[in-house]
């Protein structure tokens, strides 16, 4: 499932939130991408994986494939918890953290990560774990990952 030039602005976790929450499937964990360009505005809206009620296998080629093939200048990687629950697993951290690099190394940022139910949000750049949301002429300047 994906949408393609959504154009909505994407300059925050909030406005992040307001995309994804319609989104929430209450029986699966899926792994969702928003692409966004140099205006922060969202190009496409894919979900990339769909695992289990509390499990979802993850690969950061297919994270990459999507934000190169719609040229992508940033993104937000978001995810939903069925139990409810925002805060962030080990496991969560852990691939963050990996996903993040790899935006540093492929000069595609990653500006967030939400972990979302359709009434509540984490997002790991409002708790520190990114610097926050900058906008500039040239684009978006982005901080690194605790």
């Amino acid at each position: 499932m994906h949408t393609v030039f959504e154009m909505n602005e994407v300059g925050s976790s909030f406005q992040a939130f307001q995309i994804l929450k319609e989104l929430e499937n209450p029986f699966a964990e899926e792994i969702w991408v928003l692409a966004l360009n140099a205006q922060l505005k969202v190009i496409r809206k894919e979900m990339v994986f769909r695992g289990t009620v509390d499990h979802c296998l993850i690969h950061p080629r297919d994270i990459f494939r999507v934000l190169i093939q719609n040229n992508a200048s940033s993104f937000v990687l978001a995810h939903n918890h069925p139990s409810q629950e925002v805060l962030p697993s080990e496991q969560d951290l852990l691939i963050t953290r990996k996903i993040h690099q790899l935006g540093k190394v492929s000069q595609i940022p990653l500006n967030d990560h939400l972990i979302f139910t359709r009434e509540k949000y984490f997002s790991m750049a409002d708790n520190g774990y990114f610097q926050k949301w900058k906008k500039t002429r040239s684009g978006l300047l982005n901080g690194s990952a605790t």
